[in-house]
């Protein structure tokens, strides 16, 4: 009987190794996973725009730019669903794309979101919690419903204040944004926008701290990993962006096609 009781023992501990083993495996993979996945930056989509203003992109260029992605095979996916990808190893669809707007405009959701509609676009919105209903930006109504169509939100802070120039503010700024929101919409936010995109260590390591899994930046790079989780590099995509200027923030151009499935022929 002993000798039956220490070999269950032995195997049980073998087992939990063997998981053990795997967890760290599957830890590892995600150390070293990167994506390719560009990510726009997008704020105001109004009906016309100033080609002065770097922050307006009007309604027809986004269309133009909107039907671009659309003929070269892009998808679009959220922030989450790369965070996703990139620590747990969800799938990505073929050339993926994260379309995102800081600020809450009402224009994106008059403007951006009808376009989008029609190519079978979803995005990532970024709002700065006190204007939320405020005059010429969305409220809970118009978020819950590009919520309902697939989007997501985020925080973009309470006051959209540059924190690296005041770290007494980072509080109020990052964690009291997202509950209002989670409060306000009836959701649990997942990432932060850095207010003019600047940070430094300690905001960063607040945002984590202060419950969001991701945080994104304002940069040129397309590729991310674990390490940038904090600081997703986004492009930013200005009001005066011919076609050409728009083509040169994306790693894919041209017509996607799809490799062939591989017929399996037995040894």
């Amino acid at each position: 009987m002993l000798k039956k009781i220490l070999i269950i023992s032995f195997l049980g501990l073998v087992s939990c190794f063997a998981w053990i083993v795997v967890d760290l495996d599957r830890a590892q993979a995600a150390s070293y996973r990167v994506a390719t996945v560009p990510i726009l930056l997008y704020h105001g989509i109004p009906m016309q725009s100033s080609s002065s203003d770097r922050y307006d992109v009007s309604a027809a260029r986004f269309d133009e730019q909107m039907r671009q992605l659309r003929d070269w095979g892009y998808s679009t996916i959220t922030v989450q669903q790369l965070v996703n990808h990139i620590k747990k190893g969800h799938r990505l669809p073929p050339r993926p794309i994260v379309i995102s707007f800081d600020d809450g405009y009402q224009n994106v959701i008059d403007n951006a979101y009808p376009i989008m509609e029609r190519y079978g676009f979803t995005g990532t919105v970024y709002i700065v919690a006190n204007r939320l209903n405020s005059k010429g930006f969305m409220g809970q109504k118009e978020l819950k419903k590009l919520l309902d169509s697939g989007w997501e939100v985020g925080s973009h802070g309470m006051t959209h204040t540059e924190l690296t120039q005041n770290h007494s503010l980072v509080r109020t700024e990052i964690l009291q944004s997202r509950l209002d929101l989670n409060k306000a919409l009836g959701i649990k936010v997942f990432s932060f926008a850095y207010p003019f995109g600047t940070l430094d260590w300690y905001i960063s390591s607040k945002v984590l701290d202060y419950g969001y899994f991701a945080a994104v930046g304002v940069g040129n790079l397309s590729v991310h990993s674990s390490g940038t989780v904090y600081n997703l590099s986004r492009r930013e995509v200005q009001g005066d962006a011919s076609l050409e200027d728009f083509t040169d923030l994306l790693p894919w151009t041209g017509r996607y096609v799809p490799s062939p499935k591989r017929k399996y022929t037995p040894l």
